[in-house]
């Protein structure tokens, strides 16, 4: 039972018209009082209204005038008596507040500790937990919509759908380990695989989308390349719509990767302008063109930029699984015989004019397309993690082993049983009935204080 009062500030560090910092715990009320300079607990704080309060330090001088809601225990976001407190947005105001509420008897948040003490108490399973950091940190509209469905239970709903299934199949199996009588369920092993089957079906289809959700949620990295003085800053920069990077017909303009984060219908995109690939001997330019290297072996998507004169072959180093969309650039340079010529020996190639914007529209929709993302995916519900995805994963191989082994001429029952319960166990992993203490220390450290 958790028998300690925590106190953090949940709204971000600055100078602001209020701030908010949050208590939870058993102690809660008598800090808050204590601050109001009255020890006695007749002071009337009604869930859920907010009190307008002159909060006074240890000494008696005046903090400042703020308003207190009180959420009583179990109805709060902890489950425990929970307090906010409004209060003016200075940093200095804020400070005083949590250092008084310390002397009173509370102690400093960790990161996450609120949202840890919901999960502990049973507001919200794992799974809900994540999806309130992913929603904390979404980048698009379309991303908080897919948040906030799972942060409502949607995939912990299915996910406990998988559950009571792979329940009611071990349950089948180990009634046949137990009872020991001929034909007592004839038709037990077409039950058991038609379970297994069924799920292993909706499992493929959640892990088939964590690639596309993940760069929903955190961001698709597409990285520029190509050799230098192809148009990849002046791509860059007509792509995002800024100045960004620096243009020139010199070439080796770009020394370092300059990352631009933007929106392409819904999707976030973090576009990265790199170093021309070419040898060179100088030092600086080499550092640049491995960290261009580094960036693809990183990427979600390429955008491989050819200059009309010298239409290359991608380099041997690029990566092999990576999808590729190939760019004929400065098709503005080029008369029309020329353009037609050209367009008819690569016709595989994209050809575009960055500097006039000539088919940077069409550009934008292979983009979206070659990364299989769109905005619809927020309809689906899905993992969103790769602790979910490495989890589900195993259930998933658990489950294949569980059909070859009811496959075969002779069923061993007494494994058939193990690999069940080893799926099951992924299962309860997500959800956070099982999942051992460092796992759930490392997902709420992620989070910020006072969430």
């Amino acid at each position: 039972m958790i028998s300690d009062t925590i106190v953090a500030p949940a709204t971000p560090y600055g100078i602001g018209g209020i701030a908010v910092v949050r208590l939870s715990g058993p102690q809660s009320l008598l800090v808050v009082h204590k601050l109001l300079n009255n020890n006695n607990l007749c002071v009337n704080l009604k869930p859920r209204y907010a009190t307008l309060v002159n909060l006074q330090d240890e000494n008696g001088v005046a903090i400042d005038e703020s308003l207190v809601t009180f959420f009583e225990a179990p109805n709060s976001y902890t489950g425990e008596d929970l307090i906010e407190i409004s209060c003016h947005g200075s940093p200095v105001v804020i400070d005083k507040i949590i250092s008084t509420c310390c002397h009173f008897g509370a102690r400093i948040a960790e990161p996450g500790e609120f949202t840890k003490r919901a999960f502990i108490n049973g507001k919200m399973d794992l799974v809900q937990a994540e999806a309130v950091a992913s929603l904390i940190h979404s980048q698009s509209e379309e991303s908080i919509h897919l948040n906030l469905r799972l942060l409502h239970g949607e995939l912990s709903k299915k996910l406990n759908s998988f559950r009571q299934k792979l329940i009611d199949a071990v349950s089948m199996v180990e009634f046949e380990l137990d009872i020991s009588e001929d034909e007592l369920q004839p038709d037990l092993n077409n039950q058991v695989l038609a379970i297994v089957t069924g799920q292993i079906k909706q499992i493929q289809g959640l892990l088939s989308s964590y690639k596309q959700v993940r760069m929903l949620n955190r961001g698709a990295l597409v990285v520029i390349a190509g050799s230098p003085n192809v148009g990849k800053s002046t791509l860059l920069n007509t792509l995002s719509e800024t100045d960004r990077a620096i243009t020139n017909n010199l070439p080796g303009t770009t020394r370092d990767a300059i990352d631009v984060p933007l929106i392409l219908d819904g999707v976030p995109i973090n576009l990265v302008d790199t170093a021309g690939i070419r040898q060179t001997s100088e030092e600086v330019e080499q550092e640049g063109v491995s960290r261009t290297f580094n960036y693809l072996k990183k990427a979600d998507l390429i955008l491989l930029v050819h200059d009309p004169g010298l239409i290359e072959v991608p380099f041997a180093d690029y990566p092999k699984k990576v999808p590729i969309i190939e760019i004929v650039n400065k098709v503005d340079l080029l008369t029309k015989t020329e353009l037609e010529s050209i367009q008819r020996t690569h016709s595989k190639r994209l050809f575009l004019s960055a500097k006039t914007g000539f088919n940077i529209k069409l550009l934008k929709q292979q983009i979206k397309t070659s990364l299989g993302i769109s905005s619809s995916l927020s309809d689906n519900i899905t993992i969103t993690t790769s602790r979910q995805q490495r989890a589900l994963k195993h259930c998933f191989d658990k489950l294949n082993t569980t059909t070859e082994l009811l496959s075969s001429s002779r069923i061993a029952y007494e494994l058939v049983s193990i690999e069940l319960r080893e799926a099951l166990d992924a299962i309860d992993t997500i959800l956070g009935k099982t999942t051992p203490d460092d796992i759930l220390n490392n997902i709420f450290n992620q989070f910020c204080v006072g969430k």
